[in-house]
Order: structure tokens, then sequence, then C-alpha cells
């Protein structure tokens, strides 16, 4: 059976920020629950038994919600440690949650999801304060560093039409705490509203404003025809699992979408689960469409951006660091 190097595992179903291009965001669309720890553990334990994931995988604890919303986090990351695994956080950082030494033990990398650098960018996405972002941003930083994390930061900046006289300032930012800054296009990250977009489904009106905010939007459909007909979707190569211990199809897919959900980890048979997968009806109209080329091909860092020479030294040491944590991966897959 395939094991796999990273699995998105949403602690919670559910995020605060009000994000207008995102299912999380806008208008609440099935909101989920959160995990419980005993529930967490036993999906875990049951992919190590299955050989599904290994002791060199990360356990991502986000995909459509936001951790450190989650009250017990710390029980989460006490359970992650005891079966020695590692593991990852992306968030808003509108929470700041108890840092010990069991936090950081285990902890591979945090990344900072950011809709610009300045408080009308964050009141037109996020609908956070920047001040109280920035302010939390580096207490994560200092917490983490102080009791002896040497794993990456990351800034994943959205970059969006009316946020890239944003980009140096908050670059100089990254710099300045030895922050990695990765720039990328932001997507509409909303199934249903981009199957309105695509199929032409939104009045002028609605679509112009979309067009306004948005990159990559323009010419969409000429963008999917020129998708190599053996394309494969890189969503197979990591697997999605919710809060109710679900395997996902895909990241993009709503709650109330029929094929959301391809089984339950707990009750169904792995291989099963997974063969489903690969077999939706959804999966192959988004691949045939060209759908899943363009969305892969949309996230992706401006031409325009030049990274500073700090951030150069910084990417360097983080394409070492990860070539070396994926030798101790391939050693840990042997004897482990």
């Amino acid at each position: 059976m395939q094991s796999f190097k990273t699995v998105y595992f949403d602690i919670v179903g559910f995020c605060n920020a009000k994000c207008p291009y995102c299912h999380s965001g806008v208008n609440k669309i099935g909101r989920g629950d959160r995990i419980t720890v005993e529930l967490f553990e036993k999906t875990l334990t049951k992919l190590l038994d299955k050989n599904v994931i290994t002791k060199g995988t990360v356990i991502s604890l986000y995909s459509w919600g936001e951790p450190f919303l989650y009250n017990e986090i710390h029980n989460i990351i006490n359970c992650i440690n005891k079966l020695d695994l590692k593991y990852a956080v992306s968030t808003n950082a509108s929470q700041v949650p108890f840092i010990d030494k069991a936090f950081v033990k285990n902890l591979d990398h945090i990344v900072f999801s950011m809709p610009g650098f300045s408080q009308e960018s964050y009141s037109r996405i996020h609908g956070f304060d920047f001040e109280d972002i920035i302010h939390n941003i580096v207490t994560i930083v200092k917490d983490c560093r102080n009791l002896g994390f040497k794993g990456t930061f990351t800034i994943s900046y959205h970059v969006y039409k009316f946020n890239i006289e944003e980009i140096k300032k908050c670059e100089q930012f990254a710099d300045d705490h030895e922050i990695v800054f990765r720039p990328y296009y932001a997507i509409l990250n909303h199934w249903w509203m981009l199957q309105d977009f695509v199929n032409k489904r939104f009045s002028k009106e609605e679509a112009d404003k979309i067009l306004r905010n948005i990159f990559n939007l323009e010419d969409i459909e000429n963008k999917m025809k020129s998708s190599p007909k053996d394309y494969i979707c890189p969503q197979f190569n990591y697997l999605i699992v919710d809060e109710n211990a679900h395997m996902i199809t895909c990241c993009q897919l709503a709650r109330n979408h029929k094929e959301y959900s391809c089984g339950n980890v707990l009750d169904t048979d792995i291989e099963i689960i997974l063969n489903k997968r690969k077999n939706h009806q959804v999966c192959r109209e988004c691949v045939g469409s060209g759908l899943a080329y363009y969305l892969n091909n949309s996230m992706a860092m401006p031409d325009f951006y030049k990274r500073s020479a700090k951030q150069k030294i910084l990417a360097l040491k983080q394409r070492i660091k990860k070539i070396k944590n994926l030798a101790l991966s391939e050693v840990l897959n042997i004897f482990g």
C-alpha cells in the first residue's frame, strides 16, 4: 500500500477569517465541528498500522480549519508526540496558542497565511486587526525559538490585484524576523463559486468584481484547454482527513458536495478508500476539463517578484533542510 509523506488533518472544521473567496470564510457552508483527541489518535494509529503513514510523515493540522481555535490543541500535540510523528501548522495568526517544550518537540514548520500587509487588505479579506496579527506572528516565532525550535517559519502571502504594493513591505518584515517569504497568487478557493465562474453563471457585475481582485481568471477556458492529456493531479500525492475521520476527495470540494468524502478511515477498508478517491466522477471531470491543471498552475509565485538577498539565503537553507529530511525519512521507512 502507498505511504504518504504528507497528511492534511483538520482538527477543526471551521475558521474565524472572513475570506470572501473561500469555503470557510463565506456563508459558512457546511461548517464543521472539532475532533476529539481519542478519535484523532485512533485515526492516526490506524493509518500507521496500515502503513499509509510512517514515522517520516508530516501531519499538517489544517485544511479548511484554523487549528489554533482548537481549545485542546496541547492534547492533540501530546498525541502526536506519543506516536513520535512530526507535525505542521498553517494559521491566520489570529490566536496565539500556549507554547511549551511539548509544542515544539516534534514541530516541523509553521505557515502564516496573510492576505496583504495593511489594515486595508485585512479588512477586505481576513477581517482581523492587522496590528494584532503582526504582534501574534512575532510572539509565536519568538516563543518557539526561545524553546529551541530550529524549524521553518513561512509567510504564505496571497497575492491579490490590490495588495501588490505591499509585497515588499511584508518581505522586509519576514527578513527582519528570519521568516521565509512565499508570495502566491490567490485563487477562487470556493468550489461552487469557481463552477459558477467557469460556467458563466455570474452576472457581469459580479464577475467583474472578482476579476478586479483575483489574477489568472482572464481567459480561463483557454488555460484549461492547455492541460496535458496525461495530466495527473498532485492532490493524489497526499491525503486529506477531516475532523470526523473522513478521507476527503480533494481540498477544493465543499462539505455539501456529494463526492466530498471517500469513506471514513475507521470503518472502511483503506484500500477501498484510496481506490474510490482515484475514481470519483468529480475528479475525472475536473482533470478531464483541465480545471485541475488550471488550479494547480494558478497558485504560482508571481513572475514579477524578485527575492531579497535574505530570502535567497533562507530559501537555500530550507531546500537543504528538506533534502536532509527526505533522506532521514527514507531511513525511517526502511527501519521503522
